[in-house]
This record gives structure tokens, C-alpha cells and sequence, in this order.
């Protein structure tokens, strides 16, 4: 079975942001090995199906709140990183002499590298969209690119101006 294209999966999240239920089961089909991999790798195999169900219910609940244009993949990834926080969170109460997985211990775990290249490809769309001062904030922040030739507090606050956005665009809010 081939894995769904990102114009697929933009397709079937605009369809369920603006109410067509029936775009939820392939948009889960799809997305559901994704979160389930993510949630392996953040949280380890004996949670990761709580972290991924619990995931695409969210991404079902607030449909609603998609952008209509925007790709689906950075802002599932936020969602998906949320719910794997308070899967983490919920386990490592229950054991806390047992903290929580971060990532495999292994830095070349098949999984780990897939879930890393997709959240930065995610990241990658994200900034993508941003307007060029506020991407090229960001890209110098990450150090992909050089500083912009204006004093210091511009910078802040273009840098926080471009993180407020990308908050947005990657599902977030100023609160969390």
C-alpha cells in the first residue's frame, strides 16, 4: 500500500476543516502510521497507540480550526507532538522513577531518522510561508542563514514577530 501524497492529505484535511465527516476515515488511514511512528519514537511502543489515537481524535475535534489553504502536515505534526507530551506526561506520573522516553536511544533508528526528517520537512513547509523577513528571521535563527543587517532589538523582535506566526501556522497558541 502506497503511503498518501501531501496533496492528498491537504485535500482530505480541507474537506473534514469544512465539515465532510466522510474525508476523516482515508485522512486517518493515512495519517495514522505517521503518529503512530512519531509516538513510538517519543514515547515508546507500549504507549505509542494511546499517543497516536489520542492524536487523530484531536485532529478530528478541531478540524474546525484548520486553515483552509495551508498544508496539513505542520499542523499535525503540532497537534501530534501536544498529545504525545501528555501521553509522556500521564506515564511518567504514573512510574516517576521511570522518566520519559525522549527519543530511541539509538541516533540511527530507522524510525527515529523518518519521524526527524518529516517533523523538519513540516517545519520546512512552515517557514516556507512566512514572508520573507519574517522566513528569513527564522532561517538565521537556525543559523540556515546570515543575520539581516539591522541592529540587534529589530532582530528580536522580527524573530518574535516570525516565531508568533509560526506558532500559529504549526497549531499553537501564545498560551502553551
Amino acid at each position: 500500500m502506497r503511503e498518501a501524497s501531501e496533496d492528498e492529505l491537504n485535500r482530505w484535511m480541507e474537506r473534514l476543516a469544512q465539515g465532510e465527516r466522510n474525508a476523516f476515515d482515508p485522512l486517518f488511514r493515512a495519517l495514522y502510521p505517521r503518529a503512530l511512528r512519531f509516538a513510538r519514537v517519543r514515547v515508546g511502543p507500549e504507549r505509542a497507540a494511546d499517543g497516536a489515537q489520542s492524536a487523530l481524535e484531536r485532529v478530528f475535534t478541531r478540524a474546525s480550526e484548520f486553515t483552509v489553504g495551508r498544508p496539513v502536515l505542520p499542523w499535525f505534526y503540532a497537534v501530534l507532538a501536544n498529545e504525545v507530551r501528555a501521553v509522556a506526561r500521564a506515564t511518567q506520573a504514573r512510574a516517576e522513577e521511570a522518566p520519559a522516553l525522549l527519543w530511541s536511544d539509538a541516533p540511527h533508528d530507522p524510525e527515529r531518522l523518518l519521524v526527524e526528517r518529516e517533523l523538519h520537512q513540516a517545519l520546512d513547509t512552515a517557514i516556507a510561508s512566512l514572508d520573507a523577513p519574517a522566513a528569513e528571521a527564522i532561517g538565521a535563527l537556525l543559523g540556515r542563514t546570515t543575520r539581516p543587517a539591522i541592529d540587534a532589538p529589530a532582530f528580536r523582535k522580527r524573530v518574535s514577530r516570525a516565531y508568533a506566526r509560526l506558532r500559529l501556522l504549526l497549531g499553537g497558541s501564545d498560551g502553551e
